[in-house]
């Protein structure tokens, strides 16, 4: 499963100490596929699309981050953009909105 996560820095000042370790679990990440990508904010947080087997796992994952504590996360569920468009054409014949 893919999920879309976006990451915002909480108020509260995020330790210097977690720089370095963070940097690790995510070019981690990047080289054993959990991660397909990652970007930062300019302003703070950043974006990744990570990769996990069901979402109590992607949970798992989030919280081994190790800025876990400095940061809220927003997730969304992603699915092949090709499969979307085949089932809502699928659905649009089934109800009479679009000739088969």
């Amino acid at each position: 499963m893919k999920f879309l996560v976006i990451t915002k820095r909480l108020p509260n000042p995020l330790p210097i100490e977690t720089m370095e370790p963070a940097r690790q679990w995510i070019n981690a990440g990047l080289k054993d596929g959990t991660l397909d990508c990652c970007y930062g904010f300019l302003n703070g947080g950043g974006i990744s699309i990570m990769n996990a087997n069901s979402h109590e796992d992607l949970v798992k994952m989030l919280m081994d981050y190790p800025e876990s504590r400095w940061v809220d996360f927003d997730i969304h569920g992603l699915c092949d953009i090709n499969m979307l468009f085949e089932h809502a054409e699928k659905l649009a014949v089934e109800r009479g909105l679009k000739k088969a």
